[in-house]
Protein backbone atom coordinates (compact mmCIF):
# COMPACT_ATOMS: atom_id res chain seq x y z
CA UNK A 1 0.00 0.00 0.00
CA UNK A 2 2.97 2.17 0.75
CA UNK A 3 4.64 2.01 -2.39
CA UNK A 4 1.89 2.14 -4.16
CA UNK A 5 1.08 5.71 -2.99
CA UNK A 6 4.71 6.69 -3.59
CA UNK A 7 3.85 5.52 -7.02
CA UNK A 8 0.94 7.35 -7.33
CA UNK A 9 2.79 10.55 -6.19
CA UNK A 10 5.71 10.26 -8.13
CA UNK A 11 3.60 10.06 -11.18
CA UNK A 12 1.93 13.08 -10.34
CA UNK A 13 4.76 15.12 -9.43
CA UNK A 14 6.49 14.17 -12.99
CA UNK A 15 3.36 14.29 -15.19
CA UNK A 16 -0.25 15.63 -14.25
CA UNK A 17 -0.61 18.04 -11.52
CA UNK A 18 -1.69 21.49 -11.21
CA UNK A 19 -1.87 25.02 -9.51
CA UNK A 20 -3.68 26.87 -6.86
CA UNK A 21 -5.83 30.10 -8.15
CA UNK A 22 -7.23 31.35 -5.02
CA UNK A 23 -5.30 34.32 -3.61
CA UNK A 24 -1.61 33.38 -5.80
CA UNK A 25 0.64 36.68 -5.74
CA UNK A 26 3.07 35.33 -8.72
CA UNK A 27 0.27 35.86 -10.67
CA UNK A 28 0.11 39.41 -9.58
CA UNK A 29 3.91 39.38 -10.29
CA UNK A 30 4.02 38.26 -13.91
CA UNK A 31 0.91 40.70 -15.09
CA UNK A 32 2.62 43.34 -12.73
CA UNK A 33 -0.97 44.12 -11.95
CA UNK A 34 -2.49 44.43 -8.07
CA UNK A 35 -4.58 42.12 -6.34
CA UNK A 36 -7.74 43.71 -7.19
CA UNK A 37 -7.65 43.02 -11.05
CA UNK A 38 -8.35 39.35 -9.68
CA UNK A 39 -10.16 39.86 -6.64
CA UNK A 40 -13.36 41.48 -5.10
CA UNK A 41 -11.16 42.36 -1.81
CA UNK A 42 -8.71 44.88 -2.69
CA UNK A 43 -6.08 43.38 -0.89
CA UNK A 44 -6.51 39.99 -2.49
CA UNK A 45 -8.16 36.53 -1.89
CA UNK A 46 -11.71 35.06 -1.95
CA UNK A 47 -13.81 35.73 -4.57
CA UNK A 48 -12.87 36.58 -8.16
CA UNK A 49 -13.98 39.60 -9.69
CA UNK A 50 -16.22 38.93 -13.32
CA UNK A 51 -13.23 40.09 -15.20
CA UNK A 52 -11.12 36.83 -13.74
CA UNK A 53 -13.79 34.73 -13.84
CA UNK A 54 -15.21 35.27 -17.61
CA UNK A 55 -12.02 36.10 -18.91
CA UNK A 56 -8.95 36.01 -16.80
CA UNK A 57 -9.22 32.40 -15.58
CA UNK A 58 -10.53 30.36 -18.79
CA UNK A 59 -8.38 32.54 -21.30
CA UNK A 60 -4.92 33.22 -20.17
CA UNK A 61 -4.41 30.75 -17.31
CA UNK A 62 -6.08 27.66 -18.18
CA UNK A 63 -3.85 25.04 -20.21
CA UNK A 64 -7.48 23.80 -21.72
CA UNK A 65 -9.49 27.05 -23.33
CA UNK A 66 -13.03 26.29 -23.08
CA UNK A 67 -15.46 26.35 -26.35
CA UNK A 68 -16.99 29.83 -26.82
CA UNK A 69 -20.65 28.47 -25.93
CA UNK A 70 -18.80 27.05 -22.30
CA UNK A 71 -17.52 30.57 -22.22
CA UNK A 72 -20.88 32.57 -22.76
CA UNK A 73 -22.32 29.85 -20.04
CA UNK A 74 -19.91 31.39 -17.40
CA UNK A 75 -21.94 33.88 -15.17
CA UNK A 76 -20.95 34.32 -11.44
CA UNK A 77 -24.03 36.70 -10.78
CA UNK A 78 -27.52 34.89 -9.74
CA UNK A 79 -29.42 37.84 -9.49
CA UNK A 80 -28.56 41.43 -10.52
CA UNK A 81 -25.77 42.60 -8.39
CA UNK A 82 -24.97 38.95 -6.72
CA UNK A 83 -22.75 37.44 -7.53
CA UNK A 84 -21.26 34.20 -6.14
CA UNK A 85 -17.78 32.39 -6.33
CA UNK A 86 -16.15 28.79 -4.61
CA UNK A 87 -12.72 27.51 -3.86
CA UNK A 88 -13.09 23.54 -2.98
CA UNK A 89 -9.48 21.33 -2.29
CA UNK A 90 -9.26 18.27 -0.72
CA UNK A 91 -5.43 17.07 -0.28
CA UNK A 92 -3.68 13.55 0.07
CA UNK A 93 -0.78 13.12 1.68
CA UNK A 94 1.83 10.98 2.33
CA UNK A 95 5.15 11.58 5.34
CA UNK A 96 7.16 9.89 7.33
CA UNK A 97 6.54 12.60 10.24
CA UNK A 98 5.98 10.61 12.90
CA UNK A 99 3.62 13.27 14.53
CA UNK A 100 1.55 13.02 12.17
CA UNK A 101 -0.94 10.70 10.12
CA UNK A 102 1.92 9.24 7.49
CA UNK A 103 -1.39 8.30 4.76
CA UNK A 104 -4.33 11.40 5.03
CA UNK A 105 -6.88 13.08 2.92
CA UNK A 106 -7.98 16.09 4.11
CA UNK A 107 -10.81 18.38 3.22
CA UNK A 108 -8.12 21.72 3.43
CA UNK A 109 -11.02 24.98 2.02
CA UNK A 110 -14.30 24.81 1.60
CA UNK A 111 -15.27 28.30 1.04
CA UNK A 112 -18.50 29.96 -0.58
CA UNK A 113 -18.24 33.46 -1.81
CA UNK A 114 -21.42 36.12 -1.84
CA UNK A 115 -21.16 40.05 -2.55
CA UNK A 116 -24.21 42.62 -2.40
CA UNK A 117 -23.57 45.38 -4.55
CA UNK A 118 -26.03 47.52 -3.51
CA UNK A 119 -24.91 50.80 -5.44
CA UNK A 120 -21.60 51.80 -7.35
CA UNK A 121 -19.27 52.40 -4.62
CA UNK A 122 -21.07 50.08 -1.48
CA UNK A 123 -20.78 46.59 -1.34
CA UNK A 124 -21.68 43.55 1.46
CA UNK A 125 -19.04 40.38 1.23
CA UNK A 126 -19.39 37.25 2.97
CA UNK A 127 -16.80 34.14 3.22
CA UNK A 128 -18.08 31.17 5.36
CA UNK A 129 -16.01 28.13 5.34
CA UNK A 130 -16.45 24.73 6.41
CA UNK A 131 -14.10 25.95 9.86
CA UNK A 132 -15.38 28.86 12.10
CA UNK A 133 -12.99 31.15 9.30
CA UNK A 134 -15.26 33.37 8.00
CA UNK A 135 -15.25 37.04 6.66
CA UNK A 136 -17.85 39.57 6.64
CA UNK A 137 -17.42 43.32 5.56
CA UNK A 138 -18.88 46.18 4.30
CA UNK A 139 -16.44 47.44 1.13
CA UNK A 140 -16.60 51.35 -0.06
CA UNK A 141 -15.01 52.46 -2.96
CA UNK A 142 -14.24 55.12 -5.76
CA UNK A 143 -12.74 57.47 -3.14
CA UNK A 144 -9.62 59.72 -3.83
CA UNK A 145 -6.76 58.40 -5.08
CA UNK A 146 -8.43 54.77 -6.04
CA UNK A 147 -8.88 54.29 -2.39
CA UNK A 148 -11.31 52.35 -0.20
CA UNK A 149 -12.93 51.72 3.03
CA UNK A 150 -13.38 48.12 4.86
CA UNK A 151 -15.46 47.96 7.65
CA UNK A 152 -16.44 44.35 9.40
CA UNK A 153 -14.06 40.99 10.19
CA UNK A 154 -11.46 39.93 7.25
CA UNK A 155 -7.94 38.73 7.37
CA UNK A 156 -5.86 41.96 7.33
CA UNK A 157 -3.36 43.32 4.92
CA UNK A 158 0.12 42.24 4.94
CA UNK A 159 3.00 41.22 2.91
CA UNK A 160 2.15 38.45 0.77
CA UNK A 161 -0.99 36.30 1.13
CA UNK A 162 0.48 32.95 -0.29
CA UNK A 163 -1.91 30.87 -1.06
CA UNK A 164 -0.91 28.17 0.62
CA UNK A 165 -1.28 28.92 4.72
CA UNK A 166 1.36 26.88 5.82
CA UNK A 167 4.33 29.07 4.37
CA UNK A 168 6.67 30.37 7.65
CA UNK A 169 5.34 33.90 7.15
CA UNK A 170 2.10 33.41 7.31
CA UNK A 171 1.96 30.34 10.06
CA UNK A 172 4.39 31.65 12.29
CA UNK A 173 2.61 35.21 12.62
CA UNK A 174 -0.36 33.55 12.91
CA UNK A 175 -2.21 34.00 9.60
CA UNK A 176 -3.01 30.91 9.17
CA UNK A 177 -6.94 29.64 9.23
CA UNK A 178 -9.54 29.52 10.91
CA UNK A 179 -7.38 32.50 13.34
CA UNK A 180 -6.39 34.47 10.38
CA UNK A 181 -9.46 37.02 10.34
CA UNK A 182 -9.88 39.46 12.75
CA UNK A 183 -12.35 42.26 13.26
CA UNK A 184 -12.30 46.21 12.84
CA UNK A 185 -11.27 48.88 10.47
CA UNK A 186 -9.32 48.77 6.69
CA UNK A 187 -7.82 51.86 4.53
CA UNK A 188 -6.09 51.13 1.33
CA UNK A 189 -5.59 53.54 -1.70
CA UNK A 190 -3.63 52.39 -4.86
CA UNK A 191 -2.70 55.45 -6.82
CA UNK A 192 -0.50 54.44 -9.71
CA UNK A 193 1.92 51.60 -8.93
CA UNK A 194 1.57 52.08 -5.31
CA UNK A 195 -0.81 49.91 -3.29
CA UNK A 196 -0.94 50.40 0.14
CA UNK A 197 -3.19 49.59 3.66
CA UNK A 198 -3.46 50.40 6.89
CA UNK A 199 -5.62 48.70 9.10
CA UNK A 200 -6.45 49.10 13.29
CA UNK A 201 -8.36 45.62 14.13
CA UNK A 202 -8.76 43.90 17.75
CA UNK A 203 -5.90 42.30 17.80
CA UNK A 204 -6.51 38.16 18.32
CA UNK A 205 -3.26 37.20 16.36
CA UNK A 206 -3.78 33.42 16.52
CA UNK A 207 -7.19 33.47 17.88
CA UNK A 208 -10.50 32.93 17.02
CA UNK A 209 -11.82 35.95 19.51
CA UNK A 210 -10.35 39.00 20.94
CA UNK A 211 -8.98 38.09 24.21
CA UNK A 212 -8.00 41.88 25.80
CA UNK A 213 -8.93 45.46 25.03
CA UNK A 214 -6.21 46.35 23.23
CA UNK A 215 -6.20 46.93 20.10
CA UNK A 216 -3.20 46.25 17.14
CA UNK A 217 -2.26 47.85 13.75
CA UNK A 218 -1.21 46.76 10.46
CA UNK A 219 0.18 48.07 7.49
CA UNK A 220 1.28 47.27 4.30
CA UNK A 221 2.37 48.79 1.31
CA UNK A 222 4.43 47.91 -2.44
CA UNK A 223 5.46 49.70 -5.19
CA UNK A 224 6.27 48.54 -8.30
CA UNK A 225 8.09 49.00 -11.33
CA UNK A 226 9.45 47.91 -14.56
CA UNK A 227 13.23 47.81 -15.53
CA UNK A 228 14.20 46.60 -18.79
CA UNK A 229 13.37 43.19 -18.74
CA UNK A 230 12.76 42.87 -15.32
CA UNK A 231 9.66 43.49 -13.45
CA UNK A 232 9.88 44.11 -9.63
CA UNK A 233 8.14 44.94 -6.77
CA UNK A 234 9.44 46.49 -3.04
CA UNK A 235 7.03 46.77 -0.32
CA UNK A 236 7.38 46.56 3.67
CA UNK A 237 4.68 45.47 5.94
CA UNK A 238 3.78 45.59 9.89
CA UNK A 239 1.96 44.36 12.83
CA UNK A 240 1.87 45.93 16.72
CA UNK A 241 -0.23 45.28 19.45
CA UNK A 242 0.16 46.42 22.63
CA UNK A 243 -1.13 43.74 24.66
CA UNK A 244 -2.35 42.86 28.56
CA UNK A 245 0.20 40.25 29.03
CA UNK A 246 2.82 40.70 26.43
CA UNK A 247 3.41 42.86 23.49
CA UNK A 248 3.58 41.47 19.86
CA UNK A 249 4.97 43.36 16.66
CA UNK A 250 6.55 42.14 13.58
CA UNK A 251 8.14 43.53 10.43
CA UNK A 252 10.06 43.43 7.31
CA UNK A 253 10.47 43.66 3.75
CA UNK A 254 8.71 42.04 1.13
CA UNK A 255 8.70 41.81 -3.03
CA UNK A 256 8.92 40.51 -6.47
CA UNK A 257 11.35 40.19 -9.11
CA UNK A 258 10.44 38.71 -12.99
CA UNK A 259 12.30 37.92 -16.05
CA UNK A 260 11.09 36.33 -18.88
CA UNK A 261 8.82 33.22 -17.64
CA UNK A 262 10.44 33.04 -14.49
CA UNK A 263 9.08 35.16 -11.00
CA UNK A 264 10.34 35.17 -7.35
CA UNK A 265 8.82 36.73 -4.38
CA UNK A 266 9.86 36.70 -0.94
CA UNK A 267 9.53 38.03 2.61
CA UNK A 268 11.20 38.71 5.42
CA UNK A 269 9.89 39.08 8.67
CA UNK A 270 11.49 40.01 12.61
CA UNK A 271 8.47 39.53 14.94
CA UNK A 272 9.40 40.74 18.55
CA UNK A 273 7.39 38.74 22.08
CA UNK A 274 7.68 40.94 24.87
CA UNK A 275 6.08 40.01 28.20
CA UNK A 276 5.12 42.25 30.89
CA UNK A 277 8.28 42.64 32.90
CA UNK A 278 12.22 41.52 32.05
CA UNK A 279 12.84 39.64 29.26
CA UNK A 280 11.67 39.82 25.29
CA UNK A 281 12.42 37.35 22.38
CA UNK A 282 13.13 38.32 19.06
CA UNK A 283 12.41 36.00 15.83
CA UNK A 284 13.59 35.83 12.26
CA UNK A 285 10.87 33.91 9.62
CA UNK A 286 10.79 34.36 5.82
CA UNK A 287 9.43 32.42 3.01
CA UNK A 288 10.30 32.19 -0.61
CA UNK A 289 8.32 31.15 -3.99
CA UNK A 290 10.49 30.46 -7.40
CA UNK A 291 8.32 29.53 -10.32
CA UNK A 292 8.69 28.60 -14.12
CA UNK A 293 5.83 29.04 -16.44
CA UNK A 294 6.63 26.09 -18.84
CA UNK A 295 3.39 26.43 -21.01
CA UNK A 296 0.05 28.32 -20.23
CA UNK A 297 -1.49 26.52 -17.45
CA UNK A 298 1.97 24.99 -17.03
CA UNK A 299 4.10 25.61 -14.05
CA UNK A 300 6.90 24.01 -11.69
CA UNK A 301 7.52 26.22 -8.49
CA UNK A 302 9.90 25.88 -5.82
CA UNK A 303 9.36 27.05 -1.96
CA UNK A 304 12.12 27.94 0.66
CA UNK A 305 11.24 28.60 4.28
CA UNK A 306 13.01 29.61 7.96
CA UNK A 307 11.91 30.31 10.92
CA UNK A 308 14.36 31.47 14.22
CA UNK A 309 11.84 31.74 17.07
CA UNK A 310 14.61 33.47 19.26
CA UNK A 311 18.06 34.08 17.11
CA UNK A 312 19.74 35.58 20.41
CA UNK A 313 19.53 32.26 22.15
CA UNK A 314 20.32 28.63 21.11
CA UNK A 315 16.22 27.88 20.75
CA UNK A 316 16.33 26.27 17.54
CA UNK A 317 15.63 26.56 14.10
CA UNK A 318 12.90 25.05 11.46
CA UNK A 319 13.71 24.59 7.93
CA UNK A 320 11.45 23.76 4.72
CA UNK A 321 12.54 23.29 1.13
CA UNK A 322 9.97 21.99 -1.14
CA UNK A 323 8.72 21.89 -5.28
CA UNK A 324 7.00 20.42 -7.59
CA UNK A 325 4.83 21.35 -10.89
CA UNK A 326 1.78 22.44 -11.45
CA UNK A 327 -1.16 22.70 -13.96
CA UNK A 328 -4.44 24.48 -14.02
CA UNK A 329 -5.56 21.66 -16.15
CA UNK A 330 -9.59 23.44 -16.85
CA UNK A 331 -10.46 26.99 -16.08
CA UNK A 332 -12.05 25.79 -12.65
CA UNK A 333 -9.92 22.50 -11.91
CA UNK A 334 -6.63 22.77 -10.91
CA UNK A 335 -4.41 19.61 -9.60
CA UNK A 336 -1.07 19.81 -7.95
CA UNK A 337 2.07 17.34 -6.29
CA UNK A 338 4.29 18.81 -3.87
CA UNK A 339 7.40 17.08 -2.25
CA UNK A 340 8.42 19.05 0.71
CA UNK A 341 11.36 17.87 3.05
CA UNK A 342 11.55 19.77 6.66
CA UNK A 343 14.97 20.03 9.20
CA UNK A 344 15.63 21.06 12.30
CA UNK A 345 18.26 22.42 14.42
CA UNK A 346 17.24 21.57 17.77
CA UNK A 347 17.60 23.73 20.10
CA UNK A 348 15.99 24.83 23.58
CA UNK A 349 12.18 26.36 22.56
CA UNK A 350 12.14 24.43 18.65
CA UNK A 351 13.31 20.65 18.11
CA UNK A 352 11.55 18.00 16.40
CA UNK A 353 12.54 14.70 13.99
CA UNK A 354 13.48 15.71 10.02
CA UNK A 355 10.39 14.78 8.34
CA UNK A 356 9.08 15.08 4.18
CA UNK A 357 6.11 14.54 2.74
CA UNK A 358 4.35 14.27 -0.73
CA UNK A 359 1.18 15.90 -1.40
CA UNK A 360 -1.79 15.58 -4.30
CA UNK A 361 -4.32 18.33 -4.31
CA UNK A 362 -7.27 18.78 -6.13
CA UNK A 363 -8.94 22.16 -6.37
CA UNK A 364 -12.32 22.98 -8.04
CA UNK A 365 -12.96 26.96 -7.77
CA UNK A 366 -15.45 29.36 -9.63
Amino acid sequence: MHRAAIAVVAIGVLGWVADRAQAVPRYSARYEEKCALCHVNPSGGGMRTLYASQYLVPEELAWSKPSSHILESIDPEIAKHIQIGTDFRTLYTYSDDPNAQTEDFFQMQGDVYLNFQMDDALSLYYDQGITSSYELFGLWQGLPLTSYVKVGRFVPAYGWKFDDHTMYVREALGFFPPTNSDVGIEFGLSPGRLDMQLSVVNGNRGGTFDDNQKLAAVFTGVYRGHLGPFGWAAGAAGYWEDGEAANFGSGGPYGYLTWKRLAWLGELDWFLDDPQGDGHTTGLVTSNEFSYLIRQGLELKATYDFLDPDWNTQTGSQSRVGGGVFALAKPFVAVEALYRRTRFDDGVALSGEDFWEAILQLHLLY
